[in-house]
């Protein structure tokens, strides 16, 4: 069984092996309504019979059936059997089936690929991020911010990587609050230090729709299209890291249409031509695209994006951005993905 823990009206779900996420307070609320209609549930008689395609018998409620499909795609069964005082997780199970019956409300599943093509999520922590300063950095974070803000708040969910200090998201909500996020760090230590600023910063907090101890490859593995209404993802690593995971995010068109994929990359000129790294992408591109060239970390990195966008049909690159952040030099791409 996941042990759980409530603190300041938050849950924290242990998601094996060894992480964890957490549901917000509206979660917790809901949890809260379920009880109490559970303990009166054979004292009360309602006309209604049917709710979204689910029968209310064997004390189904309409709160359960609320909470099932508000956190189906990011719970396992068990978790909300257990939260629901259902005996067996195959309850919900059936739930989900109904649903899916009726109206396709539950999570589809992502489609089979060959060995060969299919995407495989980075779940190791690599180019972790670990610097907030830096020469054009603000200019970055405030041409991030606009496209954000040329969507709508609402019904918004936005794919981010806020790390420790969630400077980012406080900067959009400052300019115009009533953004969502969703919120997702890989690596342990700066999760949990994430965890505690936002429980500090009510603004923050009351924002956030739920924390993920994953890697965005992990979180978006088996997301549906139109999950997101934009992405910031503020890599700050080498595109070889991430080119298969871009390309796993516009291929399922996963940002709604009129949305904004932000990327942040660092340009890699330590690894071109390097032994050790010659079945990157980097250096595949090379071989048989720069033939006798002298080429850089920035002109590299800016060709294979050019290139993920030119391959993924309905998306666009509205602004480059190069600065310097430090020592290293970074390169921001403003992807849309294009409204017709």
């Amino acid at each position: 069984m996941p042990r759980k823990m409530v603190t300041c009206g938050v849950f924290y779900f242990y998601d094996f092996p060894g992480k964890y996420l957490i549901k917000t307070k509206h979660f917790y609320n809901v949890l809260r309504t379920i009880s109490i209609t559970k303990t009166n549930t054979y004292q009360m008689k309602t006309n209604e019979t049917i709710y979204k395609g689910v029968p209310l018998t064997n004390g189904r409620t309409t709160e359960m059936i609320d909470a099932i499909i508000e956190s189906r795609n990011s719970m396992k069964t068990n978790e909300l059997a257990e939260l629901l005082g259902f005996d067996s997780f195959r309850q919900v199970n059936a739930i989900c089936r109904l649903l899916n019956t009726a109206n396709g409300t539950t999570k589809a599943k992502a489609p089979k690929a060959s060995k060969k093509t299919k995407f495989k999520p980075v779940r190791e922590a690599k180019n972790t991020f670990s610097n907030y300063y830096g020469e054009g950095k603000d200019k970055a974070r405030d041409l991030i911010a606009d496209a954000i803000m040329d969507t709508k708040r609402q019904s918004s969910n936005v794919l981010t990587l806020p790390a420790a200090a969630w400077i980012m998201e406080k900067n959009i909500i400052k300019k115009k609050s009533g953004y969502k996020f969703t919120a997702v760090e890989r690596e342990k230590d700066t999760f949990n230090k994430m965890i505690s600023n936002a429980m500090s910063n009510d603004d923050i907090k009351d924002s956030v729709i739920a924390y993920l101890n994953k890697s965005i490859g992990e979180v978006v593995v088996n997301d549906k299209e139109d999950t997101y209404s934009s992405m910031i993802l503020d890599y700050c690593g080498f595109i070889d890291s991430f080119y298969d995971e871009i390309n796993d995010i516009l291929k399922r068109n996963l940002v709604k249409k009129g949305g904004y994929i932000t990327i942040t990359l660092a340009e890699n000129d330590r690894q071109l031509n390097h032994s050790h790294h010659m079945n990157s992408h980097s250096n595949t591109y090379i071989q048989n695209c720069c033939a006798n060239e002298d080429v850089s970390g920035a002109r590299v990195t800016n060709d294979l994006v050019n290139i993920l966008v030119f391959n993924n049909t309905g998306y666009k690159i509205v602004k480059k951005f190069n600065y310097k952040d430090k020592t290293v030099k970074m390169l921001l791409f403003v992807i849309k993905r294009n409204d017709d």
